[in-house]
């Protein structure tokens, strides 16, 4: 995706810190997680070119807690899942993991004092542990980059369960190429996982 660099901050921002109030608002969470992500940046971003290892695990442990990464690797297996061992299950999610974050990293790195715009949430009445909310990503030459972020409330947690970026559905881009991987490895998952790489 060639503006990744300059979108994938919305991503970051999809993470949500919890609040004290009984509803969190995702909106205010988004910002809290905001300002989070972008003071870890500042402090770590001498560490991409020194020490890119150091540089991966401090930006793991600032976003890894907001993303529901059981969810989102579990619906990137799709009909997969349930074919799948515990072992192989857990074996995903750590790869997933860290195939997201190491890419997501070096995206970040790119993001230079774009302006991000947040819009206002929508949760669903009927399902008001779901929220969607968009973002717009100012970038280089005043273009804007449309991202809407899908979220799930865990223990009065919003976390990350999927994100469109400017009409590209991450999660089922995922889920398809997870899927062509098991038909190009006939159907041995532990074969795609060994191999599974983010390919946005």
């Amino acid at each position: 995706m060639k503006y990744l660099g300059q979108v994938i901050l919305g991503l970051m921002l999809s993470c949500s810190l919890a609040v004290n109030a009984a509803t969190p608002d995702p909106k205010q969470a988004v910002q809290e997680a905001t300002d989070t992500l972008l003071a870890k940046l500042i402090a770590v971003k001498p560490l991409y070119a020194e020490s890119p290892a150091k540089f991966f695990t401090e930006i793991d442990q600032s976003l890894a807690p907001f993303v529901d990464f059981d969810g989102f690797s579990r619906s990137v297996m799709a009909k997969y899942y349930r074919r799948a061992t515990e072992k192989q299950k857990q074996q995903f999610v750590e790869t997933f993991r860290k195939g997201l974050i190491e890419t997501y990293a070096k995206a970040l790195v790119e993001f230079d004092n774009e302006k991000v715009i947040l819009l206002e949430p929508s949760i669903d009445p009927e399902r008001p542990d779901r929220a969607s909310i968009g973002l717009e990503i100012h970038g280089a030459n005043n273009r804007i980059f449309p991202v809407e972020y899908s979220l799930i409330l865990v223990e009065n947690q919003w976390l990350l369960r999927n994100v469109v970026i400017e009409g590209i559905n991450i999660g089922l881009q995922f889920r398809s190429q997870f899927a062509a991987s098991m038909q190009k490895n006939r159907n041995d998952i532990d074969a795609v996982i060994s191999s599974w790489s983010v390919d946005v």
